[in-house]
């Protein structure tokens, strides 16, 4: 009897079920491998809240909510290849579930491939980028129930056809609208998230409330290189607070939330080797940042002085370092670069606007309030940023037709 892919389960957990025949334990990053045996478990069955996540050039790891045990998956639509899925851990609550996890290996960069869960119709998902390549950003979204257009919002971010999609925190609002928006959002997030990779950080919604917390984020993603950080609630413990990943010429490296004091001091220290690693890589053009909290904001959320240090510090010290992608504030707004790093908030995912800005700083660029999208295109020698105008709102301070960039900036490297 073959055995089946490795069900990563937290050292914290507080127990394994006992149909799971385990045949091997090995720890990895904090967390331990469980390895179960195929037990035959068939293709087919219901799958919803399907999406992906890149782990590595040659990997990529599927999670979904459902019946359907396995994943087939193959060059062509004849696929030839099947994973059996293992229960994700922590175990989202959101709904009884089940919840599935897959992780394919062994896969070509550069690559695409299709697949089916569940018997439902063929699809496709790309490795990797090795080349020139888009991708997205947004943050705080929610979804399409509560807020009606996150709906739109999504729309528009499939029609980009981004080999991934930077989901900047604050995902679901789960504790402001009840456990059912998680799934709703998984939901909604559907019309990209089956051919473009969801690559998320986690926002103060997504924990700092006794409504929700990370086992619903956590248990849904496995994060690239997940690293713990300290002070991180028990709740989801054990890692995946941050991580890092490459993409073509472009090291992405994402911050976790300040937990404690601690949190931020850790992720310097870290985040720093990982950066310094890129400046020796001559296949590294550029080093982008990516969380929740912003470093400078003139919005609802003033800009956190330490993590602007921090960045700061990147920016004098790291040549690449040219780029920070976050959200919190509900706005948009890009300032002129900042000790060698343009700082962009892009929240406009879907949740409520926060009006009026605050304050003024010199520094900015461009800011506007409107839902809207981050386009990045990837070139060996830029980052082209375009802002793309969102559907309209009441709370809307700026107008702009829908679907047209509203602000755009080329950074090429320093």
């Amino acid at each position: 009897m073959g055995v089946s892919h490795a069900l990563r389960m937290c050292s914290c957990a507080r127990g394994v079920s006992g149909l799971l025949l385990l045949s091997a334990l090995l720890a990895f990053g904090g967390c331990v491998l469980l390895r179960s045996p195929d037990v035959g478990a068939s293709a087919a069955g219901t799958a919803s809240q399907i999406h992906y996540t890149l782990t590595g050039p040659t990997e990529v790891v599927f999670d979904w909510q459902g019946t359907a045990a396995a994943i087939r998956y193959g060059l062509t639509a004849r696929y030839g290849k099947r994973v059996v899925a293992g229960i994700p851990a922590p175990v989202p609550f959101s709904s009884p579930g089940p919840f599935r996890e897959a992780r394919l290996r062994r896969l070509r960069p550069g690559t695409t491939y299709h697949y089916s869960i569940g018997g439902q119709r063929d699809r496709t998902f790309a490795t990797t980028p090795t080349g020139r390549f888009r991708f997205v950003v947004q943050g705080d979204v929610g979804d399409s129930v509560s807020t009606p257009v996150v709906a739109a919002t999504q729309a528009q971010i499939a029609a980009e056809r981004a080999a991934f999609v930077i989901v900047a925190g604050d995902l679901t609002y789960a504790n402001e609208n009840g456990q059912a928006a998680v799934d709703r959002h998984f939901d909604d997030v559907m019309v990209w998230s089956r051919s473009a990779a969801y690559m998320p950080a986690w926002g103060n919604h997504d924990w700092h409330a006794p409504e929700d917390d990370l086992r619903n984020y956590k248990g849904r993603f496995a994060i690239p290189h997940g690293q713990a950080s300290p002070g991180a609630p028990a709740a989801g413990c054990c890692g995946e607070d941050w991580g890092w990943f490459d993409a073509g010429g472009v090291r992405f490296i994402s911050y976790p939330e300040p937990y404690d004091d601690a949190t931020w001091t850790d992720w310097q220290a870290r985040a720093a080797r990982v950066i310094a690693d890129a400046e020796g890589d001559p296949g590294i053009r550029f080093v982008v940042t990516y969380g929740h909290r912003p470093a400078y904001s003139s919005g609802h959320h003033a800009g956190d002085t330490k993590l602007a240090s921090i960045l700061d510090s990147f920016g004098d010290r790291f040549r690449k370092y040219v780029l920070n992608l976050n959200a919190h504030s509900h706005d948009y707004e890009r300032f002129a670069a900042i000790h060698g790093v343009v700082h962009v908030t892009a929240s406009g995912g879907g949740a409520r606007l926060q009006a009026p800005w605050r304050r003024n700083d010199p520094r900015t660029a461009f800011r506007s309030l409107h839902l809207e999208h981050l386009r990045v295109d990837v070139t060996p020698n830029a980052l082209i940023l375009q802002a793309v105008c969102g559907p309209a709102t009441k709370s809307d301070e700026t107008s702009c037709p829908s679907g047209s960039v509203i602000d755009s900036v080329t950074i090429s490297p320093r």
